[in-house]
């Protein structure tokens, strides 16, 4: 790397030397000779020759160094980028960052690393090419020049001051950046709670605020970053007028040659100094960007358990240990957002919800705050083969002793000591963006026999049976095209097929009905797991498998309160024996329905999940699958319609829609061409200058207008010192500069508001677009594709764009004055710029197409690793659990290097357009210096020089020109997708429909009817309602149960009008809900989903984000749901902060947040999907009687696999096949034998018989 900068620097300085060569000695003598009374053609035509070819090896250099910069860069960032992955890899807990502030720093701050890695070289050479100039300047004109040289090289100086602003500006706008990027993360992720919610406005309102500071601070830096840009050609014009006054006013004489060179070198210098405001940016963004990426690098890394145990019969021990948390420090990126939640958000440790006093769970600060003590005085042991049951409340530690094992927690006090490999299913199922194989796979050798085993065992082939493609399917990220049921099916056949030695299983079986959790209890955890001698520690709220356990252990408030065989606990007639008597026997009602007989259990379609999503299309022929899941992109299987559709590399909006839309958003074509009117002054302004210096020569000493305009000696015009106008040159010479001073303010102002103004616009709409997509695109479309338009597309539109849209524009503007002027001194020059103009267009247009592709494949190939990244944040447990570190890493690796090649192909692509056009440009200039030498005589040396001194700066300017344009084009592939997102996505039907808005109180009664409803989730899918017709009655509570994919969810995906229907209507209150407003129907109803969903941010802002509601009415919902207590010892009680996920909270916890926020919305409908699946027996059976005293004025659609929580419902809907089966009081249908409900019942209570206690002492113990 370091002697890729030092190569790229060397060739940089070599370039940039023989342009100064070229600009000082050489167009010194050309001037001279136009001076000359008798011209020497031959010599002449020598200098052409030198000047031709220090002029090609000025740009030969360039490129080679701009190639060497560009490589280096590339690695820099590349090598950024892994050592970042490969610390997320080895983080105990990311302790407060959230994924968008990880995939902030990834992207932003990576690049700019790049920016360093391509402009370093710049800066270094800088400081030895000004040493070189005032030497030169010195030789040229004296001491006067020398201190206008000082001037110009104060630049230097003077970057490093507006560098130091941008700086902080920037450091400014990354922390709120990483607010707007983990919001919008979030917003993604839990699109279909906030969708149902209608919280798309509040989401809106507090994005837009994020957005307003965020555009606060953009604007400031905007300032200084013009004025950077333009203060180059300022200096420049201010040390010569400052040189050529000091030296005139001192009574020094000056001639053309001297003048003009001058000028030439400041221009040669020009071309580097141009780079400074680059270098200085990048190094800026660098040093903000750097502190940082070392907060993450210092971050504490897991430590695997490596003691073992003492005595070789046991597989665990634990002895007198006590465990915390990290506690999730407060990021500076997660300040205040736009209300006082905001504020305190991530400040307590993980588990800190557990705080209890008075009998409920203590937890300890540690005296460096740093930690969050949530596990006390363990001790537990484990012997090799057994099954140790793990019950207790919610937020009672379970979860967290599970993570202890995990190497998650951090050891206070105590040992710990594990022997052998470890299998780990969470509470939430991790499940990958692949197929079903190869989730189970997880990266392993296919083993038929132990494959085959997994898939029966865990209840699963059914499910595969109804595929289309079996095991072959693709499944969504999150499993989001997967039931709960089945996503912890395949996690478990996923535990199982890795053939480990200890299995950590957190609460698996919540998520299933009772027929497939006894299955999976009997003969995958007791037989192919515990029967197999493989040492299993089950955590569980289902108590009636505690019996079959060899030890049983019951946790209160982070500590082990009881423990032993079963037989031996419930002797000490303690707590356990107490919950085992209170609710066993209700467990046996509590259970998941079943009402076929074995051959039906199970039966799955991924054509409706719980989940409320869509289902996978028709599949293509099978293919095979490679063992390990974890391949680069390119090795993806292709599915004919599968669900996850590749990002196009061929855009859907040309260059020119992308250009005009931007316009647009900047205000349109008026606004745009008054912020093009300063830079036009600025440009004439500067060619102004230049022009009366040459002007002033020509007048001489005052009596040159008696002589011809063409004389060709500057000594028949005499001495300019004895012009008795000389102070009126000055002056105008002089005023020239604080004018292009103000011009260059002016310009600032209004670029920066011009730019600023369409940034936001397009930002706000591509917002308000994607949100206002349906379900359908966020299944389909992965969320790190969504975000790459966000992070780092919306950081190239905001930051780079404008910077280098300023350069160009001015850069373009001065190139075109210079050949104006150039072509009125030598008219036939004209022939050489339509020439250069064919041969641009002829290039560009050839060129063009690969560049553009190139850049597309560049953004494209950056959403694989967004979604890996975002992937591997999620699922670091799993990650670190079963080993698959390394694998995770190489697939990180492969996707990062194919987005690496297209990024750097992209530089060095630009490269070989810009050397061919600086041949060229080259091929022009001499022809102007051919010019200047053949019409000796003809013109004034003045022209002559002036035309020279525009010539020998063509190629600098077309340079960089070249450079910008280059960086131009890569912003608008940015600007492109963000128009194609703002064009051609799909929305949802509108949130409002005007003169069909529902009364104010709407509904009043809540009663629903269904008529002969049908609805498919995409076009070329089946149909899964098919004729759905019922009434509910208002305030009726109406129980709804069916297999998995029966349609059950689907009645929710309908009634919320997450995807449209196709025949049929759902009235409520006799109003048609597919004539109103998406906002006016699901403002009026509520949901309580079975996966939890919580929101950065704070409790009182995750129950009300409209903050409606008084403190009182707060605490009365969180009364209703048994959260009062828990909340109230918290540090800041309603200011609690809630971290991303809600992981602070247990997932039970979570739910009884959810339920709520439900009770908050006082909402006459209310849909409950398997709401207390993850909510303990005793917590479960408050709950329930909240649910009928708090919502019964409301009609109540509950989805239940657990029949005791439907059985006391007014009607039973049995739903099969997408069809009403059985629609009836419970009575009814338990009183009629046949009925599928009654059957549902008789199969639960046989699978749920009480057992002979005396059975649990043929199991031993510990």
């Amino acid at each position: 790397m370091r002697g890729g900068v030092i190569c790229s620097a060397f060739a940089l300085a070599i370039s940039i030397s023989s342009a100064l060569v070229s600009s000082t000695v050489v167009m010194r003598r050309l001037i001279a000779f136009t001076q000359s009374p008798e011209p020497d053609f031959i010599y002449g035509c020598l200098l052409v020759v030198a000047f031709t070819s220090l002029q090609l090896t000025t740009a030969t250099c360039l490129s080679l160094g701009f190639y060497l910069s560009a490589r280096v860069a590339g690695r820099i960032r590349a090598a950024l980028v892994a050592m970042v992955y490969h610390k997320i890899l080895r983080l105990r807990s990311l302790k407060g960052k959230s994924v968008g502030e990880i995939i902030n720093l990834c992207t932003n701050d990576s690049q700019r690393v790049f920016d360093l890695g391509m402009f370093l070289p710049m800066g270094i050479v800088g400081v030895f090419i000004c040493v070189f100039s005032l030497i030169a300047s010195y030789v040229i004109l004296g001491w006067t020049a020398v201190l206008g040289t000082i001037s110009y090289i104060m630049f230097y100086p003077l970057q490093i001051i507006l560098s130091k602003l941008i700086t902080r500006f920037r450091q400014h706008c990354i922390k709120i950046t990483d607010k707007r990027v983990r919001l919008m993360s979030e917003v993604v992720t839990c699109i279909k709670l906030i969708k149902m919610y209608a919280w798309e406005i509040p989401f809106a309102k507090q994005i837009g605020a994020i957005r307003n500071q965020e555009r606060s601070v953009l604007e400031k830096a905007g300032y200084v970053q013009s004025l950077s840009t333009s203060m180059l050609p300022v200096v420049s014009i201010m040390s010569a007028s400052f040189t050529i006054i000091l030296h005139t006013s001192l009574g020094y004489d000056i001639d053309v040659a001297q003048a003009f060179t001058y000028l030439a070198l400041l221009n040669a210098t020009r071309v580097i100094i141009m780079g400074i405001p680059f270098a200085a940016k990048a190094i800026a963004e660098t040093l903000v960007a750097m502190p940082r990426v070392k907060e993450l690098l210092l971050m504490e890394e897991i430590e695997p358990i490596e003691n073992k145990p003492n005595n070789p019969e046991n597989a665990i021990e634990i002895s007198n240990a006590t465990f915390a948390w990290d506690k999730e420090s407060t990021s500076s990126s997660e300040s205040r957002i736009v209300s006082l939640q905001q504020q305190q958000q991530q400040q307590e440790g993980k588990d800190n919800q557990l705080q209890r006093t008075n009998g409920e769970m203590e937890i300890l600060l540690d005296d460096g705050s740093s930690v969050v003590t949530c596990l006390f005085d363990i001790n537990l042991v484990v012997k090799k083969g057994s099954l140790v049951g793990i019950c207790g409340s919610v937020g009672s530690g379970k979860s967290s002793l599970i993570s202890t094992l995990l190497g998650r927690m951090v050891k206070m006090d105590g040992t710990v000591a594990l022997e052998g490999s470890i299998a780990y299913v969470s509470q939430q199922a991790c499940i990958f963006n692949a197929t079903v194989k190869e989730n189970i796979l997880f990266g392993d050798d296919y083993d038929e026999e132990r494959y085959t085993k997994a898939i029966d065992v865990c209840n699963l082939q059914e499910d595969l049976d109804s595929l289309a493609h079996g095991d072959e399917t693709e499944i969504g990220e999150r499993g989001i095209n997967l039931s709960g049921g089945q996503k912890q099916r395949v996690s478990m056949a996923r535990a199982l097929y890795s053939d480990a030695d200890v299995y950590l299983l957190d609460d698996p079986l919540s998520a299933v009905d009772t027929h497939v959790g006894q299955h999976i209890f009997r003969h995958c955890i007791k037989d192919a797991l515990q029967g197999n001698g493989k040492s299993v520690v089950f955590v569980t709220h289902q108590l009636q498998y505690l019996a079959d356990c060899d030890y049983v252990v019951l946790m209160r408030d982070g500590r082990i309160l009881e423990e032993g065989k079963h037989n031996d606990v419930m002797a000490k007639d303690g707590e356990y024996a107490n919950l085992i008597r209170t609710f066993h026997m209700d467990e046996s009602e509590d259970k998941d329905e079943q009402y076929t007989s074995s051959n039906h259990e199970s039966k799955t379609s991924l054509d409706e999940a719980s989940s409320l999503t869509s289902s996978v299309d028709e599949i293509g022929s099978k293919k095979d699958v490679r063992p390990n899941f974890l391949r680069s992109s390119s090795d993806k299987l292709e599915y004919e319609g599968g669900l996850i559709k590749d990002e196009s590399v061929e855009a859907r909006v040309n260059r020119f829609q992308t250009v005009l839309s931007y316009i647009r958003a900047c205000g349109g074509f008026i606004v745009a061409i008054f912020m093009l009117f300063p830079f036009v002054l600025f440009a004439f302004g500067s060619i102004f200058s230049n022009w009366w210096l040459s002007y002033w020569f020509q007048q001489g000493d005052g009596g040159a207008s008696l002589l011809s305009s063409n004389s060709s000696s500057s000594a028949d015009l005499g001495s300019i010192l004895d012009n008795p106008d000389l102070w009126l040159y000055q002056i105008i010479y002089g005023c020239s500069v604080p004018a292009l001073i103000l011009i260059t303010f002016f310009k600032s102002v209004v670029f920066t508001k011009t730019t600023l103004r369409a940034t936001t616009h397009l930002h706000d709409e591509v917002f308000n677009k994607v949100v206002s997509c349906p379900m359908s695109f966020f299944d389909t479309t992965p969320s790190g594709r969504i975000l790459n338009r966000f992070s780092k597309d919306m950081d190239e539109v905001d930051a780079r764009l404008p910077f280098h849209l300023d350069s160009w524009i001015q850069n373009m503007l001065f190139i075109l004055f210079t050949i104006g002027v150039i072509a009125v001194v030598f008219p036939w020059f004209l022939i050489a710029v339509v020439f250069l103009v064919s041969f641009f267009v002829i290039l560009i247009a050839l060129f063009n197409r690969t560049i553009v592709h190139i850049k597309r494949v560049d953004n494209i190939s950056r959403s694989p690793w967004f979604a890996h990244l975002m992937t591997t944040v999620q699922s670091l447990s799993t990650v670190h659990a079963y080993g698959k570190s390394d694998e995770f890493m190489r697939k990180f690796h492969r996707l990062l290097d194919e987005n690496t090649v297209p990024k750097v192909m992209f530089f060095i692509a630009n490269r070989w357009l810009a050397f061919r056009l600086d041949v060229v440009i080259v091929l022009v200039t001499v022809t102007v210096v051919l010019c200047v030498v053949f019409t000796h005589g003809q013109i004034p040396p003045a022209l002559a020089g002036l035309s020279l001194l525009y010539a020998t700066s063509l190629l600098g300017l077309f340079q960089y020109l070249v450079r910008t344009t280059v960086f131009v084009d890569a912003q608008f592939a940015s600007v492109e997708r963000i128009v194609d997102y703002i064009k051609n996505l799909t929305s949802e039907a509108p949130t409002k429909i005007k003169g069909h808005e529902p009364p104010a109180d709407w509904p009043k009664q809540g009663h629903i009817k269904f008529e002969k409803l049908k609805m498919r989730y995409r076009d070329n899918l089946p149909l899964v309602l098919q004729g759905i017709s019922f009434e509910a009655k208002p305030k009726e509570k109406i129980g709804i149960v069916g297999r998995t994919g029966s349609g059950k969810s689907s009645l929710g995906v309908s009634l919320f009008r997450l995807v449209e229907k196709e025949e049929g209507e759902i009235k409520i209150d006799d109003i048609d809900i597919s004539a109103i407003g998406l906002y006016d129907l699901r403002s009026k109803l509520a949901i309580i989903p079975q996966d939890p969903v919580l929101f950065i941010g704070t409790i009182r802002y995750n129950l009300h984000p409209f903050m409606k509601y008084s403190d009182e009415e707060i605490w009365n919902a969180l009364e209703k749901t048994y959260m009062k207590d828990m909340v109230s010892k918290l540090d800041n009680q309603l200011e609690a902060p809630v971290v991303e996920n809600g992981d602070n909270f247990s997932v039970g916890e979570r739910q009884l947040l959810c339920m709520a926020r439900a009770v908050l919305r006082k909402s006459k409908i209310l849909m409950l999907d398997e709401a207390t699946a993850a909510i303990d027996t005793e917590t479960d059976s408050l709950v329930q009687s909240t649910i009928r005293e708090a919502f019964s004025d409301c009609t109540l659609l509950t989805i239940a696999h657990r029949l005791q929580t439907v059985l006391d419902s007014d009607k039973i809907m049995v739903i099969d096949d997408g069809k009403v089966a059985e629609f009836d009081t419970p009575s009814n249908l338990l009183a009629d034998s046949n009925s599928l409900f009654s059957f549902m019942v008789a199969n639960m209570t046989r699978n749920n018989e009480p057992k002979d206690t005396g059975d649990t002492a043929s199991h031993g113990g510990n």
